[in-house]
């Protein structure tokens, strides 16, 4: 079963073609952002905490995130053998701890997917989602201030998932059928995702079924 861990800036994919990988392998699709809303949602002590980061498009500490993606990645490897882990870790002292903890559990992850977009083209994307889905913290400022963030903090990830020869990288500025393909490609030659019986595989330059691109 797959483990994969789904790194990118804001608005580059990591929701889009999570949600495809986990259809294609049975994976539960855990989104950090998804768990963090609902926690917002429901109103408690943790979510007025991560609110008050969320809205200023900061990242919300490790403390917060571990105590709410910990359990979700232990429930879904019980129930359905792996996962696809959407939007963390964003910090090298997560990406470290989270190592640490995988070894631990034996929840290791087997691959990192780094998708990657021209910012003018993430800009554009997370602009399109906030209007069609309402979301009022993604106003042009607030995500010039993510983007930012993601590249002092996040994109050190990069390096140090190279450097253990897990990393993936794709550019999403181009057809999903073409990310998709790769994306194929790529793991079945490293071996975390099996083929599913009866599953499609789109061509290059081919249309896909779900062309969201404002969720990526």
């Amino acid at each position: 079963m797959v483990r994969v861990v789904m790194l990118s800036p804001p608005g580059a994919g990591k929701g889009t073609h999570g949600r495809w990988l986990t259809q294609q392998t049975g994976a539960a699709h855990i989104s950090s952002g998804d768990l963090l809303r609902a926690e917002v949602a429901r109103g408690s002590r943790l979510g007025r905490q991560v609110a008050a980061y969320t809205a200023r498009g900061n990242l919300v500490p490790d403390e917060l995130i571990f105590s709410i993606l910990i359990p979700a990645v232990v429930a879904a490897a019980r129930d359905t053998g792996g996962y696809v882990l959407d939007g963390f870790p964003r910090t090298m002292p997560q990406a470290l701890r989270a190592a640490q903890v995988g070894v631990e559990l034996g929840l290791t992850s087997e691959a990192v997917i780094y998708l990657t977009a021209p910012e003018e083209e993430l800009v554009t994307r997370l602009l399109d989602r906030a209007q069609r889905d309402g979301r009022v913290d993604d106003t042009l400022g607030v995500i010039q201030h993510r983007l930012a963030v993601f590249t002092r903090e996040t994109a050190p990830l990069v390096d140090y998932y190279r450097s253990r020869g897990i990393l993936i990288e794709l550019s999403t500025d181009r057809p999903e059928a073409d990310v998709r393909a790769d994306l194929r490609d790529w793991l079945e030659a490293r071996g975390p995702m099996r083929p599913v019986a009866g599953g499609s595989r789109a061509a290059p330059g081919g249309t896909s079924a779900n062309n969201d691109t404002a969720d990526r």
